[in-house]
């Protein structure tokens, strides 16, 4: 890796800032009407991809971005300099600018709790797939927990769950309520007579899967739990473990800007993948924060495609400068490919196109061609599977089930070493999940995995990855491919499916 070579390249683009023509449209690098495309914001896309890759740190980027700003407020006819106005307000003096490089995409969520101590000796964490509905009902809610996976871990043990909760007078409306509100109804045994509280924890939407634990902590070899809610029949869940298959280990040769550049083109074709093509040049704003599991637009972009797509070429060629790109990369041109596919222009990418792209990447370029009319929604529902990861690049992730609502499709999984302060990176890459992850379902067809949310739970944090397209109720089981710089893995997992009612 060069560094010194990274932080060249952004102070030779802060030179030809600074050289060119300063404009009135110029006050901060990265404010909202400086054109895409435009230097100051082709720096902040550049830091960003140096950022992400390590070349660079961000003090160091923000010091260079605050000169250059420093240098448009004390040029001879900036706007900056002209007289105060009549209200008398300030203009900011050198020594007064504090220049950030802001997380445009989203806000990583707080919160979670005190880590649990180490387990005593023999114990071994546990993940059963469940798929049961536990129904309840009394004179103000009605409605269902759908438990996807019980899972024991460090920190305690806990239910992947969905939800659907209604009030009695209204059977046909669901209500947008935390399960906080109902869990306390719930009476939970065990097989030995011990009887648990439900401890609802995350996001608080009705549409996403959230962890329910289980206080206090069960021993860890129970046989069945039993849950018992208002007027409704006690239901059993068994938590006889099932025997899966053991993933597939293969070697990967990634470099850190080919995994930041896949990152990138997969975000690029999820985007244009959950909009139809009469939508994919609308300017869509971006989202203040990270949003709810059940919030269609939070694979938005922050514009058009186009507007996403400036400056690839920037952060290819930074990247080559920070020597974690080699010029024989074939990535560049698989990224030149998809852009020529989705009818992106302006850019900036000047290695030839290719077409040897990644199954996957075909797969779904296909889809967001073809978008047909005629195809039919994915129905609401759930769907029980677990499956363990081997750590890829420092991340470990269990899989505990996913869901389909309002047509959006959710994978559910604990991770560990997930990098919590991590920003997100160039194009709305989210940093904290380093992977490249794919699903291929019974049926043939491959979906992109992007992370949607998370929220720690003691060691571990609960994440929710979306799927797009969306998965059919159809797909009898998935294969999961999990990719990081040094290995892949491939997992096939059976899906039992649920119904929400």
């Amino acid at each position: 890796m060069n560094r010194e070579g990274a932080e060249t390249f952004l102070r030779l683009l802060a030179e030809a800032e600074i050289r060119g023509p300063m404009t009135s449209a110029l006050r901060m690098p990265w404010s909202a009407d400086v054109p895409a495309g435009s230097t100051g914001n082709l720096m902040v896309t550049a830091a960003e991809a140096l950022i992400a890759v390590q070349a660079l740190d961000r003090e160091t980027a923000e010091q260079i971005l605050a000169d250059v700003d420093l240098a448009a407020v004390v040029r001879p006819g900036h706007p900056q300099q002209a007289p105060a106005d009549p209200a008398g307000a300030p203009r900011p003096r050198p020594g007064q600018l504090r220049v950030t490089i802001p997380n445009r995409y989203g806000i990583a969520p707080v919160g979670g709790t005190t880590p649990a101590a180490p387990p005593g000796p023999g114990w071994a964490e546990r993940f059963v797939p469940v798929g049961v509905s536990v129904p309840f009902g009394d004179d103000e809610f009605t409605g269902e927990l759908h438990l996807l996976c019980y899972a024991h871990v460090a920190s305690g043990a806990a239910f992947a769950m969905t939800w659907s909760i209604r009030h009695s007078a209204a059977p046909y409306a669901t209500v947008r309520a935390h399960p906080r509100v109902l869990t306390w109804r719930f009476t939970v045994t065990d097989d030995r007579g011990q009887r648990y509280d439900l401890d609802a924890s995350g996001t608080g939407d009705p549409a996403s899967a959230d962890l329910a634990w289980l206080r206090p902590d069960p021993p860890p070899d129970i046989g069945w739990l039993e849950f018992s809610a208002p007027g409704t029949s006690p239901v059993r869940v068994e938590l006889a473990a099932a025997a899966g298959a053991e993933p597939e280990v293969s070697e990967a040769r990634l470099s850190a800007g080919e995994q930041l550049l896949i990152m990138i083109a997969e975000r690029l074709m999820a985007l244009a993948a959950n909009f139809p093509r009469d939508q994919r040049t609308r300017s869509r704003p971006g989202p203040a924060s990270r949003p709810g599991p059940a919030s269609r637009p939070a694979l938005a972009s922050p514009g058009t495609l186009e507007a996403t797509a400036a400056g690839l070429g920037t952060i290819i060629a930074a990247l080559e400068a920070a020597g974690v790109l080699s010029p024989l990369s074939p990535v560049p041109g698989w990224l030149a490919t998809v852009c020529a596919s989705l009818n992106i222009s302006g850019h900036g990418i000047t290695a030839p196109a290719r077409c040897d792209l990644p199954e996957p990447w075909l797969n779904l370029l296909a889809f967001c061609q073809r978008r047909k009319p005629d195809t039919g929604p994915v129905h609401d529902g759930f769907a029980a599977m677990t499956g363990t990861l081997p750590e890829l690049d420092g991340l470990r992730l269990v899989l505990l089930g996913l869901h389909t609502n309002g047509g959006v499709s959710s994978l559910h999984a604990l991770a560990r070493g997930l990098n919590a302060d991590a920003r997100a990176g160039p194009c709305g890459v989210e940093t904290y999940f380093p992977l490249s992850v794919w699903i291929r379902d019974s049926g043939g067809r491959w979906h992109a995995v992007l992370p949607s949310s998370w929220h720690q739970a003691g060691p571990e944090y609960a994440l929710q990855l979306w799927l797009v397209p969306p998965l059919p109720r159809s797909a009898t089981w998935i294969e999961v491919l999990a990719a990081g710089r040094s290995a892949q893995v491939r997992a096939r997992l059976t899906l039992r499916w649920g119904y929400s009612s």
